[in-house]
């Protein structure tokens, strides 16, 4: 059967294939945060969604760096205290969590230590509710063990450790995970229950909700990055593909779910933690892809179909359009959903390993160092990124786009020895594609193009004006060719590879008209090594590995870059050494695939840890 698609269907994939996400959802998240403040400002009753409005607005911090998003942030969490008896001390271990969970985030993003002291009392104070491998629902009801009261302990508990480096805190995550894992989650379908009572020895079964679901694969990806165990990701898998393939009629996710109140935070909860595993997981691409895929169409129907135009306020199902009022549960659901598609696009850096510490998106752009500061990315401060499909970064040693770069894409966990804590400036930039800036050095206004020709008129329609064109990056394998005049006629330039100021070739704001071709250029190899070397030349050991691999070669390993790529395609490492030396202590058994860049030749060879 060959596929059909509606002409809206298909007016929605233009639509999705011709913006960056920020562009399109950023704004509709503001409008929905905008909204969400002068409707309920700080509220004054509901503990757990006043923890959720401060994961909310900590989301409209991490894509605006505006301090008025700090500033509501630190009000709604000292108005939950206020109105919660002067203490953030709850009868309800989840609601605990769920704020333990946001000041943690918080503090992540502001390191404000308010944040933390509040994310470290709360953990401290669920703990007491532990029993028979599990958290109590509350304090008044013992052998009470909900799902909503123990994956979030899983996800805080595995984050608490990743700061104290406490073992018994990974520990308590753990025993909590394995009695979630053997009590409220169907183990052939990956679905996930909602209570089990140990007085009576019911379980609810006939409750499968999506925030049940999103916080167990959080607690799954959340313990995978802590012990590195595949067993936790395979879990987060399969009970995201058990989300996927029967939880999304028509395309949306948990359609059922159509009220408000508390159940309507459950889909925005969902979809955080989806998020979160798409962008940071041992994924495949295509696994990945259609995850994020997912996430957008959701969006895209939510931006268009259940948002009343008139205040801005969100529909409880997503389809549909809202009356004149909402409440803020739901709301707060709807901000969730479209941050979340506004950062599909997003690249991600981190202070620490494996997605550790402060994490801070920046979109398209370049950034020297003063750009990366005004963004939360400190010089010399970055250990590991995720970089969506189909984008690349270029790190540069120094300020301003100098010295020694190098160009990632993917996923690592560690960015290497001789890139750790290491770049002052970078660039965020399409694969394939040329990207122009209005300024030298990568700075101004850009615009980013494919393969193709453009006249000055189809510049100037894609926001790039006659002669204002003065630096360029061209993806390898690209030729840029600028014309002079329109309709590619006058003096031309021809490039190859990034030019950081048009002037020194007199060509600065003098384009009106340009012509991008793939595969049509070689560039030449920057190497000076003058060692010729065949496939054979290269020689890796021991295989297995346990700590040190050592390699062994007729060139000077200096000049070259080595990869080492996981069974599933991602990259774990990228980096350089002189020795021929690569530390992999830190990589987890499996079989793995060395790359070698030297020169313009390439060396693959596999090897086991």
């Amino acid at each position: 059967m060959k596929p059909t698609f509606t002409l809206s269907a298909l007016l929605l994939l233009i639509h999705l294939c011709t913006f960056g996400q920020l562009a399109t959802y950023g704004p509709v998240a503001e409008n929905l945060q905008t909204s969400m403040y002068n409707t309920f400002g700080v509220p004054t009753s509901n503990y757990w969604w006043c923890a959720h409005g401060i994961d909310a607005l900590n989301d409209g911090y991490l894509r605006t760096r505006s301090a008025t998003y700090k500033t509501r942030m630190k009000n709604l969490l000292l108005g939950t205290k206020s109105f919660n008896g002067n203490t953030y001390i709850n009868t309800f271990y989840d609601d605990m969590e769920w704020m333990g969970i946001a000041a943690l985030n918080a503090y992540k993003s502001t390191e404000d230590a308010d944040y933390y002291s509040v994310a470290s009392l709360l953990w401290t104070d669920i703990n007491t509710g532990y029993s028979n491998g599990a958290i109590d629902w509350n304090k008044n009801c013992s052998g009470c063990k909900n799902t909503c009261a123990n994956t979030p302990a899983v996800i805080l508990g595995a984050r608490i450790y990743r700061y104290t480096g406490n073992t018994a805190d990974l520990q308590r995550a753990k025993d909590i995970y394995t009695f979630v894992k053997a009590n409220l989650v169907d183990a052939t379908t990956g679905a996930v229950w909602d209570n089990i009572n140990l007085n009576t020895g019911v379980t609810q079964k006939a409750w499968i909700f999506s925030y049940n679901v999103g916080t167990y694969i959080g607690a799954a990806w959340e313990l995978y990055k802590a012990t590195n165990d595949v067993t936790y990701l395979n879990d987060a898998i399969k009970t995201a593909e058990y989300a996927y393939n029967s939880r999304r009629p028509n395309g949306m996710f948990f359609a059922d779910e159509t009220g408000g109140g508390d159940g309507g935070l459950f889909k925005g909860i969902f979809i955080r933690y989806l998020a979160l595993l798409a962008r940071e997981g041992v994924l495949t691409d295509a696994v990945r892809a259609k995850y994020n895929a997912a996430i957008q169409y959701n969006a895209e129907v939510l931006r268009t179909q259940g948002i009343n135009t008139a205040n801005n306020l969100v529909s409880p199902n997503w389809s549909v359009a809202p009356g004149s009022s909402t409440d803020y549960a739901t709301q707060i659901s709807g901000v969730f959903l479209e941050e979340a598609a506004a950062n599909l696009d997003q690249a991600f850096f981190y202070k620490d390993v494996t997605y550790g510490a402060y994490q801070w998106p920046l979109p398209v752009g370049a950034y020297n160092t003063a750009a990366m500061v005004a963004k939360g990315i400190k010089d010399n401060d970055i250990t590991s990124y995720a970089i969506p499909a189909g984008y690349q970064v270029t790190l540069y040693k120094n300020d301003n786009f100098t010295g020694d770069n190098l160009t990632i894409t993917g996923l690592s966990t560690w960015i290497g020895n001789a890139w750790n804590d290491s770049a002052s400036s970078l660039i965020v930039h399409p694969v394939g594609v040329a990207t122009f800036y209005k300024d030298c050095n990568y700075t101004g206004a850009f615009v980013s193009l494919a393969a193709g020709t453009y006249t000055l008129s189809q510049l100037q329609a894609r926001g790039i004006q006659n002669d204002d064109v003065s630096s360029l990056k061209v993806s390898s394998g690209y030729t840029v060719t600028l014309y002079l005049n329109d309709n590619f006629g006058g003096r031309t330039i021809v490039k190859t590879a990034d030019d950081a100021c048009l002037v020194d070739d007199n060509f600065n704001d003098s384009t009106s008209s340009i012509k991008i071709t793939a595969g049509a250029a070689t560039i030449a190899a920057t190497s000076t090594s003058k060692v010729a070397v065949n496939e054979q030349s290269l020689v890796v050991y021991p295989n297995p590995v346990r700590d040190v691999l050592t390699l062994k070669a007729g060139f000077d390993f200096s000049k070259a870059i080595v990869r080492v790529v996981d069974i599933s395609g991602k990259v774990v490492l990228t980096t350089y050494t002189s020795t021929g030396k690569i530390d992999v202590s830190h990589l987890p058994s499996g079989v793995y695939t060395l790359v070698l860049f030297h020169g313009n030749q390439q060396y693959t060879r596999k090897f086991i840890k």
